[in-house]
């Protein structure tokens, strides 16, 4: 029989930026949770499982109160600005240039971002959504997109990757390709960087070159 800490420890390894110190030490406070914190928190991923979806529009995971709601709150308002189009690398980011209240555009979420060996990039990220997208928001009046991921060499390799693809659609319809400008630093992650600081990279965002 399989050994349940070290199970746990495999399940959680897999998380996101989580080494095997950290998996092993949320395996072990997981176990000694008592019974009704761990039915919470089944209850909750399963309930999540069921009401959660992927926005079909840009990608975003949001908690859908209807069944038949297939738009994020963020697609389905008509008042952001049409002219602008964000590409992101993961959902969390979303929420943190949000926070900024300072871009007022559309989002797309490309599903990760893509490793500097990787052979077959179009199947780490929705590169093919992505591209037809754009086409879509051309003919609602799409000016500009801008890149905004992670500022580290995966995040600049995924930037190099995206602009190459869709320079066919930003040429021909001529609109401006933009990443985030000064204000992140070297290594810096979205989803960890503060308001003032995403307000800045955004109010200072360059042409892409």
């Amino acid at each position: 029989m399989n050994d349940p800490i070290q199970k746990l420890v495999e399940i959680f390894s897999h998380f996101p930026g989580i080494g095997a110190r950290q998996a092993r030490r949320f395996a072990y406070y997981v176990l000694t949770r008592d019974s009704v914190q761990i039915k919470n928190l089944i209850d909750s991923i399963q309930e999540g499982k069921k009401t959660v979806i992927a926005c079909s529009e840009c990608g975003r995971l949001f908690s859908r109160k209807d069944a038949k709601l297939k738009l994020c709150d963020i697609c389905a308002d008509s008042k952001r600005e049409t002219s602008l189009l964000m590409v992101v690398a993961r959902d969390v980011d979303v929420e943190s240039i949000e926070k900024s209240d300072i871009y007022h555009g559309y989002y797309f979420v490309l599903g990760g971002t893509v490793p500097i060996l990787d052979e077959k990039p179009e199947t780490r990220v929705r590169i093919s959504p992505l591209q037809k997208k754009i086409e879509e928001k051309i003919k609602t009046g799409l000016k500009e997109i801008v890149l905004a991921f992670d500022l580290n060499p995966e995040g600049e390799h995924t930037v190099q990757y995206v602009s190459k693809t869709i320079a066919p659609l930003v040429e021909k319809n001529s609109l401006t390709l933009t990443l985030l400008g000064r204000g992140l630093s070297t290594g810096t992650e979205l989803q960890y960087s503060d308001s003032d600081t995403i307000k800045n990279a955004l109010q200072n965002r360059a042409s892409v070159k």
